[in-house]
């Protein structure tokens, strides 16, 4: 029985039009599909699939061994081998298999008249070809294609009638001499005839005979004119989701029109946009880095080095899938957004707060200690220094416990197919590791081999759906080269008509190595041959299209603009403006062009009015204002809020709303703000443990001394690569800042009584509300007689806003922390800011620092604490009130008008000065109407 081959090099995955059901005697291959069919009847094994990186390394290692010979010239190579040596081995490797695959002979000694270049190639072909060697080269296509054209000539295989798709000028040297050793054998070859034409003059089969003239050299002079008969057709749009939901429509409201799809990006837009419609899929696979199976695959690395690279460990807890526990990954990652940094206090806290949850919520034993386990593995590490190198044996653990983890919860949820292309690709590094010589590897040699190995795979979310569009992912697969087993292709969409990712053809050899290799009957497949292939090959859905091709051309794809498709020209030199304009259909602009498609149901496009949000109300009626409870304990910023945004208050408080955290590294000012507050927290607990008084060298020892240290706990950014002038910066500013704040303590005979002192107390007149908080600097002292105390806040910036509260009373945290030490015995209270970006310290006057900024008042400072109490209790009672009278007042910039009107008869002297702006840090901005 002969067996008939249809063969293409586009023929690796689906044709248009589809091909009856499989049989034995007929088969549709692309080159390395008759390759391995022809294989298998000669008992030649083939390698692994994926296993291109492994050559790579493999050869790499030979391309090492004849640098080290000491006894021969360096080869051409050497430079861009030590910049990159993975990159300089994959392409020396793809030459050597270029040449191997035309034919010419590596394995015989180099003439005296051979190319440098090409000589070194024979030079290596000796070391990978050693007996001895101990890691064998992976045999590659070419290496296939030798074996095999060896083994034909024992005539194993049934015999073949092969009917070749492309024309015989155009197919690349390995497969016009397989086909050559197959003629030889016997096996009859023969070459696909051209689409037939036909006498018709519609649009599409006009513009075809153009396009046949063209390659034969016929030029037409003048352009022709279209009449726009629906045969060929401009689909354009902004956007390509905006075609997928025009496609999709007219699809579901014609269940008679089913064309066939070419998709030569294969993307999910248009097979999402027929589901919506309710139609079958199409079954497009998804090629995209972006899953988050696979984004693991290159975060995990970040674990081996110290400094640590934060926004990498912030990436990794984030993702979806993640050998790590999701509620403590979660966990994590809120830290890490407020605090960049590892292995603090309050991280320690975070991780242990995040199992014991776990254990409350009654995690199986089992998946505590898995949990435990994973932490360990990961966070608990040693890490080494960037600059430095890693055993190999640590990066292979990595992988090692990467692939495992994959295979479990594959197992634990089968949906999830994406986890098995990741333990493959673990798999593949573990393997490249233990190809490498090396026992140790620099930061550089471990990120270039995860992007060895870092690779798209397709993945099918749904198979195809019966009666869905089918669907092509190649010009060339477009090709009715079986006329008995296919129909004839009727109608089709080209669903991206523009340029995708042109490739650059050029020749890698200089001009006398390829008239050298021409005299060896080594011919390579040239620049000019392959453009005039990928021409041949965009003709093919023009030239098999038989009634109507759709060519959609979106501006823009995923956001991006895009470019015209190559045909796109021919198309515009063949015909005139106005013609073009005939057979164009703008989707933006209505898209009903019933005279192109006739006898079609079209989508219409209906106006959507714009409805605006409703802008922020100043006062909400309060349906149940009895469900309003006080709160055991406030703290001074919850008392801020309830005072002057009490909108906010009730959100928080009483609502319990709370925003989602944003999962990214804190910004600049907080970041700095919090390492501030923690350098002089821990400098102050070290003087206050010493009898003795700081100079200045005393200071900038000691910061010099924590910085790493503090840095790696709260702002482990700073330490990361090329932030050593932000690092410095402020390393100068803190000892600035923190020898001026110690200077002041010593200077005016102030003790530490605490930092970050929690002082609470009560205001009874507010019926007894319990206030607390922390201060960030408690001082003490003995004068005249009389304890004193004073309150410092430590800010980072906002010298002119602190200064204003000071000057108008409304500094309501160090107030309140000023009659709290008033009621546990200090008789006299001062409370200053402190800005430790400018070290400057604010103050009413310089009773407690002298030289500070002041700003100067009328009143004695213990008068305008008094006043500022009184309006605290007054204000704090308004507010009740209006709770209990259903009123909400929603407070910000475009309701202050009202609300001052509203208020037109309060007695504001005895309440606090509302502010007449919007909250700085509102997170109930889009609630109250703000966002719109």
């Amino acid at each position: 029985m002969m067996v008939t081959v249809y063969l293409g090099l586009s023929f690796n995955g689906p044709l248009l039009p589809l091909p009856a059901a499989a049989s034995t005697d007929e088969h549709f291959l692309d080159y390395p599909g008759l390759l391995q069919y022809l294989e298998k009847y000669y008992a030649l094994s083939r390698s692994p699939a994926n296993r291109d990186a492994l050559r790579s390394e493999q050869y790499r290692q030979v391309l090492q061994q004849r640098l080290e010979d000491a006894d021969r010239p360096l080869p051409f190579y050497a430079a861009a081998f030590q910049a990159d040596s993975i990159a300089t081995a994959e392409e020396l490797l793809s030459r050597r298999d270029e040449l191997l695959e035309h034919g010419y002979d590596l394995r015989r000694p180099p003439e005296p008249d051979t190319p440098e270049r090409i000589a070194v190639l024979h030079e290596l072909e000796v070391l990978v070809l050693d007996p001895d060697r101990e890691l064998p080269l992976l045999p590659g296509l070419a290496d296939r294609l030798n074996r095999l054209l060896t083994a034909l000539r024992s005539r194993n295989h049934p015999p073949l009638r092969v009917i070749v798709h492309e024309p015989r000028q155009l197919l690349p040297g390995g497969v016009s001499r397989l086909l050559s050793a197959l003629e030889a054998a016997g096996d009859p070859i023969e070459y696909g005839p051209e689409a037939p034409q036909t006498a018709e003059s519609t649009d599409l089969q006009r513009w075809q005979r153009r396009l046949v003239r063209s390659q034969t050299g016929e030029a037409d002079a003048e352009p022709m004119e279209l009449r726009g008969d629906g045969s060929l057709i401009l689909l354009r749009a902004e956007r390509e989701t905006h075609l997928a939901a025009y496609l999709a429509r007219t699809v579901r409201d014609n269940p008679e029109w089913r064309p066939g799809v070419l998709m030569t990006v294969r993307n999910q837009t248009l097979d999402n946009a027929m589901i919506m419609e309710g139609l079958p899929s199409m079954g497009v696979p998804s090629t995209s880095l972006a899953r988050p199976s696979l984004q693991v695959l290159k975060l995990v690395t970040a674990f081996l080095w110290e400094p640590v690279e934060v926004e990498r460990i912030m990436e990794f807890v984030s993702l979806v899938n993640k050998p790590l526990e999701r509620r403590l990954g979660q966990r994590i990652a809120v830290y890490l957004a407020d605090t960049p940094g590892l292995f603090g206090n309050r991280w320690n806290f975070t991780v242990e707060e995040a199992f014991r949850d776990m254990e409350a919520r009654r995690f199986p034993a089992a998946r505590l200690r898995r949990a435990r386990e994973q932490y360990e593995f990961w966070f608990r590490r040693r890490r080494y220094p960037r600059d430095g190198r890693v055993p190999k044996s640590d990066v292979r653990s990595l992988f090692v416990f990467l692939r495992n983890w994959a295979l479990e919860a594959f197992d634990e949820d089968k949906e999830q197919t994406g986890l098995l292309v990741l333990s493959a690709q673990a798999e593949r590094a573990t393997e490249l590791l233990d190809a490498q010589p090396e026992s140790e590897l620099t930061y550089l040699e471990v990120e270039r081999l995860v992007r060895t190995i870092y690779q798209p795979a397709p993945t099918q979310f749904q198979p195809p759906e019966q009666g869905a569009l089918a669907v092509t992912f190649a010009p060339a697969a477009v090709s009715r080269i079986a006329p008995n087993s296919q129909d004839v292709l009727r109608r089709l969409v080209w669903w991206d008509f523009v340029e995708t990712d042109p490739t650059y053809f050029f020749s890698r050899y200089y001009p006398p190595e390829l008239d050298y290799l021409n005299g060896k009957s080594c011919s390579l497949f040239s620049p000019e041959q392959r453009n005039r292939l990928r021409h041949w090959e965009n003709l093919r859905p023009v030239m098999h299209t038989t009634e109507q091709l759709i060519l959609c051309i979106p501006q823009r794809v995923d956001g991006t603009g895009t470019e015209s498709h190559p045909l796109m020209g021919d198309l515009e030199a063949a015909v005139t403006a106005e013609s073009l304009q005939h057979i164009t259909v703008s989707i933006d602009e209505g898209g009903r062009r019933e005279d192109l498609f006739s006898q079609l149901q079209l989508p219409r496009f209906a106006p959507v009015a714009i409805r605006e949000l409703a802008r922020p109300v100043p006062l909400l009626h309060l349906s149940r204002p009895r469900a309003l409870q006080a709160r055991e304990a406030e703290t001074p910023s919850s008392m801020d809020d309830l005072l002057y945004y009490p909108h906010k208050w009730i959100f928080k408080h009483q609502l319990k709303l709370k925003s989602t955290p944003i999962l990214s590294i804190a910004n600049e000012n907080r970041l700095r703000g919090n390492l501030s507050h923690l350098f002089i927290d821990e400098l102050l607990q070290e003087i206050s443990g010493d009898q003795r008084s700081w100079d200045r060298e005393d200071v900038e020892r000691w910061i010099d001394e924590n910085a790493t240290r503090l840095l790696r706990q709260q702002g482990a950014v700073l330490l990361e690569y090329g932030q050593e002038p932000e690092r410095v910066q402020f390393l100068i500013t803190m000892k600035k800042s923190a020898w001026t704040l110690v200077n002041y303590i010593q200077r005016n005979g102030w003790h530490i009584r605490g930092s970050e002192e929690k002082i609470g107390g009560e205001l009874t007149p507010m019926g007894g509300q319990t206030v607390q908080g922390r201060a960030d600097l408690v001082l003490e002292r003995t004068r005249n007689g009389q304890t004193e105390a004073v309150v410092v806040d430590l800010k980072w910036r906002g010298k002119t806003v602190f200064r204003n509260l000071l000057r108008n009373g409304g500094d309501i945290q160090l107030a309140l922390y000023a009659e709290f030490l008033r009621q546990t015995g200090s008789e006299r209270v001062h409370t200053a800011y402190y800005i430790l970006r400018d070290a400057r310290m604010l103050c009413r006057n310089e009773l407690a620092f002298e030289g500070a900024d002041t700003v100067p008042t009328e009143d004695d400072f213990t008068v305008i604490q008094e006043s500022t109490l009184a309006k605290i209790r007054r204000t704090y009672d308004w507010r009740w009130e209006q709770f209990a009278g259903g009123q909400l007042e929603i407070r910000c910039t475009e309701t202050v008008p009202f609300l001052e009107d509203h208020y037109v008869d309060l007695p504001h002297d005895s309440l606090l000065v509302m502010k007449d702006d919007t909250s700085p840090f509102d997170d109930y901005k889009s609630l109250i109407g703000l966002i719109r």
